[in-house]
């Protein structure tokens, strides 16, 4: 089963930093970030901040080694680990998941319009 590890971070840098580590691990098949605004509290104090949101694609199998390495590297004091199953995914995209969070050599992903 494919699963969506969602968490957030303060730059690019970061984001970067850990986005090439777990595809280089291939504890992620993917890692999609984009700017968000936010707003929460922290320490009693309403923060308005720019983060860079990040959806780590994985499977159930590499799930946990996935999230330590991501709470081990994070650099907010709390970081944000949130797991989403994915229960409705298309059988070519689910097999290409697979095959590149295993020990195997991944197949290129091929991202070209049909025409």
């Amino acid at each position: 089963m494919g699963i969506v590890i969602v968490s957030t971070y303060p730059d690019k840098k970061s984001i970067s930093k850990i986005s090439n580590t777990v595809v280089n691990k291939r504890l992620a098949a993917c890692v999609n970030y984009t700017k968000i605004n936010s707003v929460y509290t922290w320490k009693g104090k309403t923060e308005n901040t720019e983060e860079l949101l990040a959806l780590f694609k994985t499977t159930a199998k590499a799930k946990k080694l996935l999230k330590e390495e991501i709470e081990k590297t994070h650099p907010y004091q709390v970081p944000e680990i949130v797991e989403l199953e994915m229960n409705s995914v298309n059988m070519s995209y689910q097999n290409w998941l697979l095959d590149s969070t295993r020990n195997g050599k991944s197949k290129k992903r091929n991202n070209s319009t049909k025409r």
